[in-house]
């Protein structure tokens, strides 16, 4: 779903992610990660997967997202399905 992805934004020196889901180009967070110096991103990825599952989209579904680090020139965007969303890393292919 290319009309449809997710963009995770901060890092663990702050412990600060804020997601937001973005429609069709138009964004909303979705929510936010406090005092989580470690795993934070993890953490982040995983209620993505959560936020999916609850909207009905199947494990093997596919979505991508961008983690905005501050600072950080480049931010690659990543497809992900539901399922390594779930568990927070990446399958290896």
């Amino acid at each position: 779903m290319s009309n449809f992805h997710f963009m995770i934004e901060g890092d663990k020196e702050s412990g600060k992610y804020i997601v937001h889901e973005i429609i069709n180009g138009g964004s909303r967070q979705i929510f936010e990660i406090n005092e989580k110096y470690y795993g934070g991103l993890k953490a982040s990825r995983q209620k993505i997967g959560e936020h999916l599952q609850k909207r009905g989209f199947h494990l093997n579904d596919a979505f991508s997202h961008q983690c905005v680090k501050p600072g950080r020139g480049s931010n690659p965007i990543h497809e992900w399905t539901v399922e390594e969303y779930i568990i927070g890393v990446p399958q290896k292919r």
